[in-house]
């Protein structure tokens, strides 16, 4: 199954991820302004996080 993660060094971890109010179930989790983590359990790997990314850190794999 498909499932959204982060790629830690593509994002400056400097701000509220953009992506967190886009996903759908809630699968986007964020501590302060450290890169936001994908909990694997709730994603339907619908890409939305891929889309508003402006860093491309999200990415899908299987």
């Amino acid at each position: 199954m498909d499932v959204a993660y982060v790629i830690k060094e593509r994002c400056p971890q400097d701000h509220p991820c953009p992506a967190l109010p886009h996903c759908p179930t809630k699968a986007i989790v964020q501590q302060g302004y450290h890169a936001p983590k994908v909990v694997a359990e709730q994603c339907i790997a619908c890409g939305k996080c891929i889309e508003v990314c402006p860093k491309r850190a999200f990415q899908l794999k299987e």
